[in-house]
């Protein structure tokens, strides 16, 4: 690509072809920057990195390009008309995924449902991970609260702490996914810790709340230092909403 710019900028100065040097760039610029985005993707690939931004990149330059050989219509400033590319990210690395598929539609929880063994016999969380479809809810009268981690692609959480019995210990709940709403009932007397991320929607924490692109919002209860009974929340999402009330 440099060999090229300065071929080009040799021509034009020796007078064998005529062009203004913004001229020049404008037209070049979408050539040069698919180069580097093709050698992103080539780098993301070999160190199986992120290729979100490498692929935008490489989408953006080349309708750029065909713009300058008059194919299309298209300016630098118009990149925001490229907003569908996130969804057409998230269903192509849903499947491409090489992990199991599960699918769970409306579905309530046992209380040993993530509960597993290590080798010495003691109790860790289960990982919930792959690829899964469906709603989970945590609503039956009296379950137990067991340390969890929980993992949905496509799919809604409901869990109704007021309904469970929560053991006089420091609990962690872990609830991840990719595309859903998160709806949880604290009992008020029930001191919390939460942690909770969301790229795209709204946070809402008994009366705190956020929203917009990128947002996380934390939320302790007064005497959740000294309290024997109390929950650890850690809630992260790519899109979706977050809701946490009091009861």
């Amino acid at each position: 690509m440099l060999l090229l710019v300065g071929g080009v900028l040799l021509l034009v100065n020796i007078g064998v072809i005529s062009m203004e040097i913004t001229e020049l760039f404008v037209v070049s610029y979408p050539f040069l920057l698919f180069v580097i985005a093709t050698i992103l993707c080539v780098k993301a690939l070999v160190e199986r990195g992120n290729l979100f931004f490498s692929l935008f990149l490489v989408l953006f330059s080349s309708i750029l390009i065909f713009d300058r050989i008059g194919k299309l219509d298209f300016g630098f400033w118009e990149f925001w008309k490229l907003w569908p590319y996130i969804i057409i990210y998230i269903a192509v690395s849903i499947l491409t995924r090489k992990n199991k598929i599960r699918f769970h539609f409306h579905e309530d929880m046992p209380k040993d449902a993530f509960k597993t063994l290590d080798e010495k016999g003691k109790k860790k969380r289960k990982r919930a991970r792959g690829f899964s479809i469906g709603d989970v809810s945590f609503k039956q009268a009296n379950w137990s609260v067991e340390p969890m981690e929980l993992y949905n692609t496509i799919g809604d959480y409901f869990i109704d702490f007021s309904q469970a019995y929560i053991p006089e210990k420091e609990t962690p709940i872990i609830v991840q996914g990719w595309i859903g709403d998160v709806k949880m009932i604290i009992p008020e007397d029930v001191p919390v810790f939460v942690q909770s991320y969301i790229k795209v929607g709204d946070i809402r924490i008994f009366d705190k709340e956020t929203d917009a692109i990128n947002r996380g919002l934390t939320y302790q209860s007064p005497g959740y230092e000294e309290a024997v009974r109390k929950l650890k929340i850690s809630i992260e999402l790519k899109i979706g909403s977050v809701r946490i009330d009091k009861v």
